[in-house]
C-alpha cells in the first residue's frame, strides 16, 4: 500500500481509543444509578414493577444468600469466576437473578427453560455450575441436577444448590445493603457471564465475557444512541443470546424502564 493508505488502514481506522471506566463492574454502575433515581421504576412485568431501590435491595438479598452457600467441605460456592446457572422465564425474578449473581461476585449462565433436558444438563455440567436459580413452576421440568454435575472424571462431583427466585424464603432475613468489591474480590477482569452457542457445528460452547468488555459496550452506547430516563426498553430477546445483555444493562445503567415481554 502507498504510505498514506497504509497509515489510514493501520492507524486512522483504528483510532478508537477513548476514556471509559475500565475498572468498573457492571453492577457498580447500576448502583450508582440507584443513588440517582431510587424511586424511578426500573423494571416492569405486566402489572408488576420494581423501583430502582427495590430492585437493588432484592438483588442484594439474593447476593448475600448466594455468598452464604457452602460445599460439603465448608468452602464458599460463590466466588469470582464461579458460574451460577439461571433458568427462568421473563419476569421480575429474571432481572433480580442476573443482578444478584453479579453482585455476589459470580458470573451468570443463562439457561432457557424451553431447551431440551439434555441440553440443559449438558450446559450445567460443562459450565461446572454448583448453583442453579429457577422458578417454582419450572423446577419439576428440569433434569436431575444432582446428577448432571458429576463428570466422568469426578471433577464436578457434588450437588447443585437450587434456589427458587419466586420463593420468599430465598431472600428472608438477608441484608439489603450493597456488597463491595473488597468483600467479593472482584475485578473488571473477572467473568460477568457465560453464554452458550447454538451448537450447530457440534456441542454448544460457552463464551466467557468479562465485566470490562461489557462496560466498554455499555459506555459507548449512550454516545451513539441517546437514552432518557423517560424511555422504556422492551426486553424481548431470549437471555441466552448476547443481544439481551445490552437490553438489560444499558437500560438499567441509564435510569430508564425495562419492560419485560410476556413469555411466548
Amino acid at each position: 500500500l502507498p504510505q498514506a493508505e497504509r497509515e489510514q488502514v493501520l492507524r486512522g481506522f483504528n483510532d478508537t481509543a477513548v476514556a471509559y471506566p475500565k475498572e468498573a463492574l457492571i453492577h457498580e454502575l447500576f448502583e450508582q444509578q440507584v443513588k440517582r433515581t431510587p424511586e424511578a421504576v426500573a423494571v416492569q412485568y405486566e402489572d408488576e414493577q420494581l423501583t430502582y431501590a427495590q430492585l437493588n435491595a432484592q438483588a442484594n438479598q439474593l447476593a448475600h444468600r448466594l455468598r452464604g452457600l457452602k460445599d460439603e467441605a465448608g468452602a464458599a460456592l460463590v466466588v469470582p469466576d464461579a458460574r451460577v446457572a439461571i433458568c427462568v422465564e421473563r419476569s421480575l425474578e429474571m432481572v433480580v437473578g442476573l443482578l444478584g449473581i453479579l453482585k455476589s461476585g459470580a458470573a451468570y449462565v443463562p439457561v432457557d427453560p424451553e431447551y431440551p433436558q439434555d441440553r440443559i444438563a449438558y450446559v450445567l455440567q460443562d459450565a461446572g455450575a454448583k448453583v442453579l436459580l429457577t422458578q417454582g413452576h419450572l423446577r419439576d421440568g428440569l433434569p436431575a441436577v444432582e446428577a448432571v454435575v458429576s463428570g466422568s472424571d469426578g471433577s464436578n462431583s457434588g450437588t447443585v444448590h437450587v434456589l427458587l427466585l419466586d420463593d420468599e424464603s430465598t431472600y428472608a432475613d438477608e441484608p439489603e445493603g450493597n456488597i463491595g468489591r473488597q468483600e467479593t474480590g472482584q475485578t473488571s477482569g473477572n467473568l460477568a457471564y457465560v453464554i452458550y452457542t447454538s451448537g450447530s457445528t457440534g456441542l454448544p460452547k460457552g463464551v466467557m465475557n468479562e465485566h470490562r468488555g461489557v462496560v466498554n459496550r455499555l459506555c459507548w452506547m449512550p454516545q451513539e444512541i441517546g437514552m432518557q430516563a423517560s424511555d422504556r426498553v422492551l426486553q424481548k430477546t431470549a437471555f441466552g443470546f448476547d443481544v439481551s445483555v445490552w437490553e438489560f444493562f444499558w437500560t438499567l445503567l441509564n435510569g430508564a424502564r425495562l419492560v419485560m415481554a410476556r413469555p411466548g
